[in-house]
């Protein structure tokens, strides 16, 4: 596959972990198409740019407010040249609480899966579909 496909998707993830870790939901969403379809680690879905983005804005200024992510690329699918599937493994510490029914992990660390879909556009890479379910012990 086009390694610029390959740096471009990385640079996405990149800057959504660094909006994330400045509590910035508009920068951690300025990639979501319009139409995204975004599941969180409690099941719930939603739809479009506009609740992912007020969904990030408040769990940023509550119960992950202050915390860190660390993303890491498990992997980058192209089943066609347009599209790009993302598996990646997430990691937050320093929350102040976490969502009913997620059990705090004995060393603290919140570990997720997380799958990203991107469709390339004219205007670049727009994720169409985010994912995250948390990891059981």
């Amino acid at each position: 596959m086009n390694a610029l496909f390959v740096e471009d998707i990385k640079q996405i993830i990149s800057q959504q972990q660094e909006a994330w870790n400045r509590a910035d939901a508009a920068g951690f969403s300025q990639y979501c198409d319009a139409s995204v379809s975004f599941t969180n680690i409690l099941g719930k879905v939603y739809f479009g740019r506009n609740l992912f983005d007020e969904r990030h804005a408040d769990i940023f200024s509550s119960i992950f407010n202050g915390s860190a992510l660390n993303l890491s690329i498990q992997r980058i699918h192209f089943p066609n040249p347009d599209v790009a599937i993302v598996d990646l493994c997430a990691a937050v510490t320093n929350y102040r609480a976490l969502p009913p029914g997620i059990k705090v992990p004995e060393d603290g660390v919140l570990l997720t899966s997380l799958m990203q879909v991107f469709i390339r556009t004219e205007s670049g890479w727009r994720m169409v579909a985010y994912h995250n379910v948390d990891i059981k012990n």
